[in-house]
């Protein structure tokens, strides 16, 4: 098998599973491998939603002055949780951040639309909770896609009377969904893709896009896109994302990841000394 439809697959595998093996249920937890360990730091648990994923973790660091770090999870739309952190608590603590970590509900009991509310609805119970703080949007995979989603599209955060300019910087890790109209490759890794593609967008994927959501007039908050060097698909929609940001007066950076695999650059980047984890540190700085 050809070095690229190797790489693709084991994407697939680690944020999707297998479609033989890993049947997505509603609200499945997905553990992954070694790379998607835990944190055991303290954190207080708070229900933004009456379904029991609808729910944020409050990382404790009493000694916090910046940016609240929100971060939400991958794992293809249908799997993952909110604990997945890796190194994120220690990564807060040394550059005086809040973590909250959001959970958010799974399809295919839900699609992307719904995931993108619960989002919304939590950052607002975060802005309630940490008046005057600024929040930062910080997301892996799927992930990526949701906080970029939120980011661009003011429907989001216009129910709870928000706007994307009330975030403080938009911060996705490795996406491929910001444009979900293109076609998949074809073949077994693009027939899993497109599987996965269905279950989350539906026939919404324009709608869901959030490339084909940015718009004149709207005011967008800073984005620094991250993607692995050796992915041409999220290399291609994070510049893409970036160009039409910057083409509504927006402002955006796209930073390549060379080394990484799709798994590294999340369970790496609290790590110290981590190069894009510091680099997100700088520009967190610099904007709030």
């Amino acid at each position: 098998m050809h070095r690229r439809t190797l790489l693709l697959a084991g994407i697939v595998m680690l944020i999707a599973g297998t479609a033989e093996a890993q049947e997505p249920r509603p609200g499945r937890r997905w553990r992954g491998g070694a790379g998607d360990r835990t944190s055991d730091a303290p954190r207080a648990p708070v229900a933004y939603g009456p379904h029991r994923l609808q729910s944020f973790d409050v990382y404790d660091n009493p000694a916090a002055t910046a940016a609240i770090l929100l971060f939400v999870h991958g794992g293809g739309w249908a799997h993952g949780d909110k604990a997945m952190v890796h190194d994120l608590p220690d990564y807060a603590v040394r550059h005086g951040l809040t973590l909250v970590s959001v959970d958010y509900r799974l399809a295919p009991e839900v699609t992307a639309r719904q995931q993108a509310e619960d989002l919304a609805t939590a950052i607002a119970g975060v802005r309630d909770r940490f008046p005057g703080r600024p929040i930062v949007l910080l997301g892996h995979s799927a992930g990526a896609h949701l906080v970029a989603l939120v980011g661009v599209d003011p429907e989001y955060l216009g129910a709870h009377g928000l706007a994307p300019s009330d975030l403080a910087a938009v911060i996705p890790l490795d996406g491929a969904g910001y444009d979900a109209t293109e076609p998949r490759r074809p073949g077994p890794v693009g027939r899993l893709l497109e599987r996965m593609y269905d279950q989350a967008f539906g026939d919404q994927r324009a709608e869901l896009s959030p490339i084909l959501r940015v718009q004149p007039g709207v005011s967008y908050p800073p984005f620094l896109i991250f993607h692995i060097a050796s992915r041409e698909d999220s290399a291609d929609q994070s510049r893409r994302l970036a160009q039409a940001l910057t083409t509504a007066g927006g402002r955006a950076e796209v930073i390549s990841a060379p080394g990484d695999t799709h798994g590294e650059i999340n369970s790496e980047f609290g790590q110290a000394g981590d190069e894009e984890g510091e680099r997100a540190a700088r520009f967190i700085a610099a904007v709030t």
